[in-house]
């Protein structure tokens, strides 16, 4: 990846023109909600992928990088928009280059210089958005439901091509599954149409053969002694005239599938149907007196239906999405509840189970009758039987849903009536009876042809069958297979993610967490994540932990993720306010993780806490300067930081325009941030206060105080060492910083901190530019003309050995020879 020298961002977002220079190093944004802090993490993520992740995604509504990317005053002019990075490239050797990207053309930055290489380096910068990581994404790593951690996280591994291959997968396994029973029934029906050819009780190779072999012997055929797949029931027949054609129905077989659908219809219209249908209305009639059995009857049927059409992805009934795992426990968990309704529906299907075969049976036949009545000569009017066959099937469908059982119940009161088809029965006898009588061969040859025909549909439907069968299995095996596999790729993977994820939370945590474990525990669409909670047993991130160390956690497994998708090419991260919820003591343990886990990465901080800035400073993460302090946004002016130049020229602005109350109020708040840093950097002695708000009294004698005394010290050394040339510097220093503290009247703010400060409002201009003038002149004391970098002390711990400034022109040694 890359690491960040320089930002220039113009007229882009909240920022009407900024410049930062973080010279490949760590670097921090600190200051008041508000203050442009976010800005500066959309123009980084802009700059390198195009997009602005708060602009987009769910809950972003109409939201565009192209309407809101330009700061409001430039949103009609989005070319003004731009934000540039000077970048080195790591990998390359350290490589020099630029990239610059304007609103307008967003898709096509300007990249400096145009080599191959370059452009790869920030494609692969491009391919990997999860650079940036604010506490939203943060949590979502520990929060989320295991289903949508598992997506989260093979996203961020480059692994969610897995996850969309295993939803096409079930897809896939679940239509085949689907489509089975729909061939089982047109191989059934087969089968009875090809008994009926026959006129054989059932189907097997003897049954068969007993039927055709006469037949073959009256033609002078060859008897057939065994039945293969490919034999031909009418094998070495010369001519065969086509069954079906008009004048052909064969007269035999006509007449008994006349029998068949005359059978089938006195069937349904005898007692023992109408008795088997009224029983079966009695108990469904029971049944739906129980308002709680047909509220979880109708549950059940919706919930199954939901298992049966779900596609792998959402929930078929509500749309919500749901991974396969969770969605077959969801809905196996309401299925228990529901047990003794489940056994009360089955009873009833028992019950109507033989009706359905009944109504089954007579639409077969009415089809068979239907297919003749056009073929006879003269034709038969059938549209009295295609009506009552569309009857039929609409009773069959309503009781094989069985809900709602007040429609089940009309059907099963009418199941056993047949409407007047006497007539066109009648019709169909006397055409198929007018069809010459065939000779014994005639018939013998017609046999053969249609059960050839009926054999050979059977057959095709055997092979969809089996067909079907295997696409099901095979479809199912290939998931199951994909699933199995996929998981130990993954636990290997998320093994190493546990082990990097436990080990730096231990260190950020080794005061009371010395022993801390994980668990990632990945299985087909979901990734179970618990933690040790202090040897009791390991839960879910949210059980017992804090907020503060659900954040660590996020950090950690964030960290632990990218530096294995990653390696050594993490070379750059932007932290936006992702821990805010970390106590002080941890947030140290969290710099040394940062500082001595990933040496080679350049972290970007963002945070609203100026405390968590000193600890980052003070335990060496942020170097120098190497951060911009803002300390108030304005939508004319964009963010502006506590930079003494711009402070003084400000002030200046409002003396210019007679406004001292302005000037006085800047100069106070300047002030107690001068004074804070101040205290800081040269390691001030400040009375202790549990809530850490400090008035500018508090910090800004105290800051004096360890000035004076560590030039003093510092003269001391000197003089033991007999560094003459110090002693001088040294007294010219102190010459300078207390003509400088004489001018502000510090005897009188040291006494009375609060009255005095307060009073600058009541000043008249002329009174108080001298004021001004004093403090400026004080502030610049404290810090180096030449780099204009406040001295600090080091180490920041410990013994106090030197003063020193940014750029090395003051390096005073406050140790003693002989020390």
């Amino acid at each position: 990846m890359i690491r960040i020298e320089r930002i220039h961002i113009h007229e882009f977002r909240g920022i009407r023109e900024l410049k930062l220079d973080l010279k490949s190093q760590n670097f921090a944004a600190c200051g008041p909600n508000g203050t442009g802090k976010s800005g500066i993490v959309d123009a980084i993520e802009f700059a390198l992928t195009g997009n602005i992740s708060r602009l987009s995604g769910s809950g972003t509504g109409g939201l565009s990088v192209k309407s809101h990317g330009p700061h409001v005053d430039s949103r009609d002019k989005p070319e003004a928009a731009f934000v540039t990075l000077d970048v080195i490239i790591p990998a390359l050797g350290g490589k020099k280059a630029t990239i610059h990207r304007t609103v307008k053309a967003a898709g096509s930055p300007k990249i400096t210089p145009a080599d191959a290489d370059v452009a790869a380096a920030f494609d692969s910068v491009n391919l990997h958005p999860e650079f940036v990581l604010s506490r939203r994404e943060l949590i979502r790593y520990v929060l989320s439901e295991p289903g949508q951690r598992a997506k989260e996280v093979q996203a961020l591994l480059r692994l969610d091509d897995i996850e969309r291959l295993r939803v096409v997968l079930q897809k896939i396994a679940n239509a085949c599954s689907r489509e089975l029973p729909g061939f089982e029934r047109a191989e059934a029906d087969a089968k009875t149409s090809l008994l009926t050819a026959l006129g054989a009780p059932q189907l097997t190779k003897k049954a068969i053969l007993d039927a055709v072999n006469p037949r073959r012997e009256m033609l002078g055929l060859a008897p057939l002694a065994d039945l293969e797949a490919t034999t031909s029931l009418k094998d070495g027949l010369a001519t065969t005239a086509a069954i079906g054609a008009p004048g052909r129905v064969p007269k035999v077989q006509a007449n008994a599938d006349l029998s068949t659908l005359k059978e089938a219809l006195e069937k349904i219209g005898s007692e023992a149907f109408q008795r088997v249908c009224k029983e079966a209305e009695a108990s469904a009639a029971e049944l739906e007196k129980d308002a709680d059995s047909l509220n979880g009857l109708s549950r059940e049927a919706l919930l199954k239906s939901a298992v049966e059409l779900y596609d792998g992805t959402t929930c078929p009934v509500c749309d919500t999405p749901f991974e396969p795992g969770v969605f077959e426990e969801h809905l196996a968990a309401k299925l228990s509840h529901l047990d003794a309704v489940t056994k009360k529906r089955a009873a009833l299907e028992a019950e109507i189970k033989p009706i359905l075969d009944t109504l089954h049976a007579a639409g077969t036949a009415l089809a068979t009758m239907i297919g003749y009545a056009s073929q006879l000569s003269p034709q038969v009017d059938a549209t009295a039987l295609r009506a009552f066959k569309a009857v039929l099937l609409g009773r069959y469908q309503q009781l094989q849903k069985l809900l709602p059982l007040d429609d089940t119940r009309a059907v099963l009161t009418k199941a056993h009536v047949v409407p007047e088809l006497v007539p066109t029965l009648d019709a169909l006898a006397a055409a198929i009876n007018a069809i010459p009588e065939p000779t014994k061969q005639d018939a013998a040859r017609e046999f053969l042809v249609l059960a050839q025909e009926r054999l050979e549909q059977y057959r095709a439907a055997k092979l969809k069958v089996a067909a079907a069968k295997m696409r099901s299995e095979r479809a199912t095996k290939v998931f199951t297979t994909f699933g199995r596999v996929t998981t130990a790729g993954l636990e290997k993977i998320y093994k190493d993610v546990e082990a990097a994820f436990s080990s730096y939370y231990r260190k950020i945590n080794e005061d009371d967490e010395s022993a801390f474990t994980a668990k990632l525990m990945p299985s087909i669409g979901k990734l179970g994540f618990d933690v040790d909670f202090y040897g009791r047993g390991h839960f879910p991130p949210g059980a017992y932990h804090s907020e503060g160390h659900q954040d660590g956690m996020g950090l950690c497994l964030y960290l632990a993720l990218m530096s294995h998708l990653l390696g050594k090419s993490f070379t750059f991260a932007v932290l936006d306010d992702v821990l805010m919820s970390v106590d002080a003591g941890h947030r140290r343990q969290v710099c040394t993780l940062l500082k001595e886990s990933f040496p080679d990465t350049q972290f970007i901080f963002t945070t609203h806490d100026e405390i968590w800035l000193r600890h980052m400073k003070s335990e060496g993460l942020i170097k120098g300067r190497n951060f911009a302090h803002f300390r108030t946004w304005t939508v004319d002016l964009g963010p502006t930081e506590w930079d003494d130049r711009d402070v003084w020229s400000e002030i200046e602005d409002y003396l210019a325009k007679s406004d001292v109350r302005g000037a006085a109020a800047l100069l106070r708040h300047y002030l107690e941030h001068f004074a804070k840093e101040a205290c800081d950097r040269l390691r001030a002695r400040v009375e202790f206060r549990g809530d850490a708000q400090f008035m500018l009294g508090d910090l800004l004698p105290n800051a004096t105080n360890a000035l004076g005394e560590l030039l003093k010290k510092a003269k001391v050394a000197a003089n033991s060492w007999n560094q003459n040339d110090v002693i001088e510097k040294v007294g010219s220093l102190e010459a300078t910083f207390g003509e400088a503290k004489v001018k502000t009247n510090h005897e009188q703010w040291q006494v009375n901190t609060a009255v005095h400060f307060n009073a600058w409002a009541d000043l008249k201009k002329e009174d108080f530019a001298p004021v001004v003038a004093a403090f400026k002149a004080f502030t610049a004391s404290f810090g180096c003309a030449t780099c204009g970098e406040m001295y600090f002390v080091t180490p920041d711990r410990g013994q106090k050995e030197a003063l020193r400034c940014g750029c090395g022109g003051l390096n005073l040694n406050l140790l003693q020879k002989g020390s």
